[in-house]
C-alpha cells in the first residue's frame, strides 16, 4: 500500500515555483510516512487508487474556490469519502474536507501569510507533543466558517478560529497552516505530519 497524495491545485495556476513547492510536499510525506507516495492531480483522481491507499494526503492550493468547477470538486469529495481511508487536508486540502462533509468556507477577514503563531487546544492527537503556542506557515485567504458534526478544533489563531481539526471516527484531520513547510527555527509541521501518520496506523 502507498500514500495517495491529490494534488488540489488548477493545472492552469501549476507555476514553476508551486511545482517545487509540491516536490517538497511530497519528499516531507515520503519521510513522515516511511512509505512509498503516489500522485495524482485533483482532475485526473482514481476512485480505485484512493481506495487502495493507506491514507490521502490533500495538499493547498491557490486558485481561489470561485473559479473552481464544483462538479470536479463533487467528484472527488465523492472518491475520498467512498476511499474509507485516514485523510489529512492541508490548507485548501482542510478546506475540501470540509466541503465534503457539508460544511461551509469563506473568505477571510484576515488573511494570514508566513510563520505565524496558533494556540493548540486539543493536544491528544494530531498535535500531540507541540507546545500551546506554536509557529508554523501560513498561506491562506479562506478559512472554515461552519464545521460539520463529528469535527473538533484543534487549534486556533486571533485572525482564524479554526487552525486545526479532527474527526477520529472518520480517521480525517486537517490544518489550515502548512506542515510541510517546516525547519530547524520552525519544526512542528513535521511532528504534526508524523503524527498523522502513526494515527493512520502506518508508522
Amino acid at each position: 500500500m502507498a500514500v495517495e497524495l491529490v494534488f488540489t491545485e488548477r493545472r492552469s495556476e501549476l507555476t514553476e515555483s508551486r511545482a517545487k513547492n509540491y516536490a517538497r510536499l511530497h519528499e516531507r510525506v515520503a519521510a513522515a510516512s516511511g512509505q512509498v507516495v503516489g500522485e495524482k492531480h485533483y482532475e485526473d483522481v482514481d476512485a480505485e487508487r484512493l481506495a487502495a491507499a493507506s491514507s490521502i494526503v490533500l495538499s493547498g492550493s491557490s486558485a481561489p474556490w470561485s473559479v473552481r468547477d464544483p462538479a470536479e470538486l463533487d467528484r472527488l469529495g465523492e472518491a475520498v469519502l467512498a476511499a474509507g481511508r485516514p485523510v489529512l487536508g492541508i490548507c485548501a486540502g482542510m478546506q475540501l474536507q470540509v466541503r465534503f462533509a457539508g460544511g461551509t468556507i469563506a473568505p477571510s477577514s484576515s488573511p494570514e501569510h508566513g510563520f505565524l503563531q496558533v494556540r493548540a487546544h486539543d493536544r491528544s492527537d494530531l498535535l500531540r507533543g507541540l507546545p500551546a503556542e506554536v509557529g508554523v506557515f501560513q498561506d491562506h485567504d479562506d478559512e472554515i466558517v461552519d464545521l460539520p458534526a463529528g469535527f473538533r478544533v484543534l487549534a486556533s489563531s486571533p485572525a482564524c478560529a479554526i487552525q486545526a481539526i479532527g474527526d477520529p471516527a472518520r480517521r480525517w484531520w486537517g490544518t489550515q497552516f502548512h506542515p510541510e513547510e517546516s525547519s530547524a527555527e520552525h519544526p512542528a509541521g513535521e511532528r504534526v505530519l508524523a503524527n498523522f501518520f502513526e494515527l493512520s496506523g502506518f508508522r
